[in-house]
């Protein structure tokens, strides 16, 4: 009775996240510090809810990144039952990446770390999980498939983030990343300072080329999320995109979110433009340029998501939107994938 109970639920689970196109929020716990809390999130315009992060140990034991954050997780979790929206829970992240690895080769950890995700799902009443670990060698391919076969056995729902580059796919087992309920595909960064010219933060263009090739290496389309950022970033001295710059420009180290920007673009300093090119947008003044992603690159990328049944899209991080529904990302994300939900939208 119980193994025929579980079967119901799996594919009561499986049929919830077949439901129409995915719009999946990040909601990192560092957002408290932006005075960003669970009560500021639009629910109605997501399907899921991804919160950043619990850390393993080398044991496999789990612990919260920031135990002062794990009332604002609480009330996301309740907030998100409430409006019933899948509500996820990333394991590793940047930084942890040495831990990951360590537990995905050690047999008895990836045991003890499948029970704590366990507990932890069935203690908050969550969907499930997404592991949250970019491999850096070669041999950490395989390591990341005995993770993911390990999870997908478990009958916890489970996630991954995965290389947002055309030469990755070939890397992954497109069988064990078929087991998963979605990859979510990283196509954030793109431009940092390592580079020497001026390039976009996320060209939707290379988007579509990374997303095809994670479809053409075999695995399911409806499994495919592109994860797009939220955020621009800013260089000095730089005269618009392929050109070169002197160091971060504004914002915080460089990184200005898309509300953010959206109020430094009411000023008349900033010439912002698309780039047909790359599908994304830049934003160029007397001391800086910066580049993003606004709402004619989200509506490119969306339609594209759409027209070739990929799986959605998922925004990072959730607190960088803007709440008027005019310039909101999250609207224009939702009009092309779920056009039945009501934006309340009005023109200017």
């Amino acid at each position: 009775m119980f193994r025929k109970n579980l079967i119901i639920l799996g594919c009561f689970v499986s049929l919830l996240f077949a439901a129409g196109n995915r719009v999946v929020a990040y909601f990192p716990y560092w957002v408290q510090y932006s005075q960003f809390t669970p009560e500021d999130v639009r629910y109605d315009f997501l399907t899921d809810i991804h919160y950043g992060y619990l850390v393993p140990s080398e044991d496999g034991s789990l612990a919260f990144a920031d135990e002062t954050d794990i009332p604002n997780f609480e009330k996301l979790v309740s907030l998100a039952k409430e409006k019933k929206v899948n509500i996820m829970v990333n394991i590793g992240g940047v930084g942890n990446e040495d831990a990951m690895k360590t537990v995905a080769t050690n047999e008895s950890a990836c045991r003890a770390l499948i029970v704590a995700a366990k507990e932890f799902v069935e203690k908050y009443g969550l969907t499930g999980v997404e592991l949250d670990w970019i491999p850096k060698e070669p041999e950490d391919f395989e390591a990341f498939k005995a993770l993911v076969d390990a999870f997908t056995k478990s009958g916890i729902v489970t996630s991954a983030s995965v290389i947002g580059s055309v030469e990755a796919p070939a890397l992954y087992s497109a069988e064990a990343l078929n087991k998963l309920e979605y990859i979510s595909v990283v196509l954030t960064d793109q431009m940092n300072e390592s580079m020497e010219k001026v390039v976009p933060n996320s060209d939707f263009v290379f988007a579509q080329k990374v997303l095809t090739s994670y479809v053409n290496a075999g695995v399911k389309a409806e499994n495919v999320l592109p994860v797009v950022p939220f955020y621009g970033k800013s260089f000095y001295k730089a005269t618009g995109l392929g050109s070169a710059y002197e160091g971060v420009g504004s914002g915080n180290e460089g990184i200005l979110s898309y509300n953010q920007l959206m109020k430094v673009f009411d000023s008349p300093d900033y010439k912002v433009s698309f780039d047909e090119n790359t599908q994304s947008e830049v934003a160029v003044s007397a001391i800086e340029t910066v580049v993003f992603n606004g709402i004619p690159s989200m509506k490119s990328l969306a339609s594209f998501v759409k027209k070739n049944g990929l799986g959605g899209i998922a925004a990072y991080d959730v607190s960088g939107d803007h709440k008027h529904p005019v310039v909101s990302l999250l609207v224009t994300i939702g009009q092309v994938l779920r056009p039945d939900v009501t934006y309340n939208v009005k023109k200017k």
